[in-house]
């Protein structure tokens, strides 16, 4: 009988674990990709900013970053990008994004990058010249989040599964006690 009481303790302790784990990736997930977000658009203020006063002077001057800067002409014609050579890309003037900027001053939008291999973040924005400068960040999937978290949260469930455990097995012991 401990047994049983120890053995349905400890699956309900379990069950709990797994719940609230996948609550807290879930908000975790939604947290990093709003802070992603957040972060592009203050970005995207001091590259506008730097455009609109300097030009192509201003992007070359950038050193490499994680953040992928293309500026757009009017047509689509890619001016610049910093993690491709412009000569061999396609006519940006159809990607969602920009058409948006192009129409109304900005526009986001998340999809797969087929000159990059892999899913980005973008936001865009037109400039008083017409042309658009767009920013964009890979976005990590819930598995890459959960990699980079899995020390710390693999440790905080075995700490909690282990004290559950103790407890699961004292409170089977005292229920079984006066019987």
């Amino acid at each position: 009988m401990t047994r049983r009481i120890f053995r349905n303790t400890m699956m309900i302790i379990l069950s709990v674990l797994l719940l609230c784990g996948i609550f807290i990736i879930g908000v975790l997930y939604r947290y990093f990709n709003k802070e992603l977000t957040d972060e592009l658009y203050n970005e995207m203020r001091f590259i506008t900013g730097g455009v609109e006063a300097n030009g192509l002077e201003y992007l070359n001057g950038l050193d490499k970053m994680e953040i992928r800067i293309t500026w757009v002409d009017r047509d689509g014609t890619v001016l610049y990008d910093n993690h491709a050579d412009v000569a061999t890309m396609d006519n940006h003037g159809d990607r969602e994004e920009i058409k948006n900027a192009m129409l109304s001053s900005s526009g986001n939008s998340v999809r797969y990058s087929y000159t990059l291999s892999e899913k980005r973040i973008y936001h865009a924005e037109r400039l008083s010249d017409g042309t658009v400068i767009r920013l964009s960040y890979v976005q990590s999937s819930i598995w890459k989040i959960l990699l980079g978290m899995i020390r710390p949260v693999l440790m905080v469930v075995i700490l909690a599964f282990s004290m559950g455990g103790i407890l699961a097995y004292r409170l089977s012991k005292q229920l079984i006690e006066p019987l």
